[in-house]
């Protein structure tokens, strides 16, 4: 098999999201391991060295209690599987600087639920059935089969809203620009703090 060959194979194995397990570890993750390890320049060790670093990710991935970090390392466990890096790179390295790019997007970011309330309102006066919402992204992450399921803006991680985009035909509305730029206008012209509005919503319920 070439490694364009192991590539497509793996990525048709990430389309679904890795099971984040060592007990037992995955297939995904077993089959995936081992054709990095029959790569030219391999070492005879990088099969376990690969398993050894799944199970250190595993472990962390439990330990985590932030639900959008956790999100990021499950797309993190799925782009390791797609055979384009290595794996115990992606897991250690990679899964750092998904988790910094994460910290640095929820930093001065408007909550979620105000992204759906004024994106769904222009979407939908585009024409709502012809526009395709896509997330955002960054280095080291594939949304895999959950992607889907998640509610949109209120259960994306910060990276995903603030990279968001809107397709309509040819032309691109990019959510996580547009967003805070309507937003801030209306808070400098009438005295407002979304944030903090936002805030005492959340406290009534």
């Amino acid at each position: 098999m070439s490694r364009q060959e192991a590539i497509e194979f793996l990525r048709k194995l990430s389309d679904k999201n890795v099971p984040i397990t060592d007990d037992p570890v995955p297939d995904a993750v077993i089959k995936a391991a081992r054709l990095q390890a029959n790569e030219p320049g391999r070492s005879e060790d990088d099969y376990a060295s690969t398993l050894q670093a799944w199970a250190e990710f595993c472990q962390r991935f439990q330990e985590t209690k932030n639900r959008r970090h956790q999100t990021v390392m499950q797309q993190v466990a799925n782009f390791a599987m797609t055979g384009e890096m290595g794996i115990a790179y992606v897991l250690t390295t990679g899964l750092e600087q998904a988790l910094k790019a994460e910290r640095r997007a929820r930093r001065g970011r408007y909550p979620n639920a105000l992204y759906s309330v004024v994106a769904d309102g222009i979407a939908a006066g585009l024409n709502w059935k012809s526009i395709n919402v896509q997330t955002g992204g960054s280095h080291y992450r594939l949304s895999g089969e959950e992607k889907m399921f998640r509610g949109r803006y209120d259960d994306w991680t910060a990276t995903e809203v603030l990279g968001a985009h809107i397709e309509i035909g040819k032309h691109t509305l990019h959510v996580g620009t547009t967003v805070p730029k309507i937003l801030a206008a209306l808070e400098e012209r009438y005295g407002l703090d979304f944030k903090e509005l936002e805030k005492q919503r959340k406290s009534r319920k």
